[in-house]
């Protein structure tokens, strides 16, 4: 039997291109099979694609969905975003608006019971302007500014028929004063009227304070009616707020009693 003739040269160099084609046919179908996989990913609006394994083998870089539609960011948007609704929100829901609250009236002090539903701001509403406002009926001194808002809010011992309702002015201030008649002394003493009996100064000061150093009346009972003279009791806190704000010539308003 005859043997087969010799390979020659040209031969198997024929045989190494016929292999190298398949080889580069089968490397060019796999770039056109993850091109369309990413292709196809990115339409979906995808953000990560899993690359298979023989794409991986043969070095495929992948390209990048932004890439892909860069200019299609309105046709990747979902329908309830276009449309600006809520798609967990029930078709039927609506919004309730609660009514705010009505202030309660307030109500008067009396020598026992001190005031109730006290405002926040003082029920004058004639005048403007830097002013301190004492409300008789509550027994509340409030500290207006110049742009018609409240510094301070506090409660006072007075009486309800002195001074009488009505727009004074501050005339004169003392750190420091004293009643000889009824044995006291006060701080931050604040004037703005005149008793209608003695002609005695009435004003703003801090609880007066026996010779002995015992205080007229605690804190505990400011915002009660219980004042025997005319003049207008703070703590010593507060009444050295209303001396540092209050200057000679401002206004204090009287509102009425009860």
């Amino acid at each position: 039997m005859a043997s087969p003739p010799p390979e020659s040269p040209l031969s198997r160099a024929a045989a190494h291109a016929e292999a190298a084609g398949r080889s580069a046919g089968a490397v060019v179908s796999r770039h056109r099979l993850a091109s369309g996989i990413i292709a196809g990913a990115a339409a979906l609006g995808l953000l990560t694609v899993a690359l298979l394994p023989s794409m991986a083998a043969a070095d495929v870089t992948p390209v990048p969905a932004a890439a892909v539609h860069a200019d299609d960011s309105e046709a990747s948007a979902t329908p309830a975003a276009a449309s600006g609704t809520d798609p967990a929100a029930p078709a039927d829901a609506s919004i309730t608006v609660a009514k705010p609250a009505k202030p309660k009236k307030p109500k008067p002090a009396s020598a026992t019971r001190k005031a109730r539903n006290v405002p926040e701001f003082p029920r004058d509403r004639k005048h403007h302007g830097k002013r301190v406002v004492y409300d008789k009926a509550l027994m509340t001194v409030w500290l207006i500014n110049k742009r018609d808002e409240v510094v301070a809010r506090y409660p006072v011992v007075g009486r309800f028929d002195r001074p009488a309702k009505g727009v004074y002015r501050i005339y004169s201030k003392s750190p420091q004063s004293s009643n000889p008649f009824s044995k006291v002394t006060f701080n931050h003493m604040v004037r703005f009227a005149w008793g209608p009996d003695t002609k005695a100064s009435i004003g703003l000061h801090a609880i007066p304070r026996y010779y002995d150093g015992t205080p007229m009346h605690s804190i505990k009972e400011l915002g009660l009616a219980i004042a025997r003279g005319g003049c207008v009791r703070l703590s010593e806190k507060a009444a050295a707020h209303v001396y540092r704000f209050a200057d000679v010539g401002d206004r204090v308003v009287v509102l009425p009693s009860p």
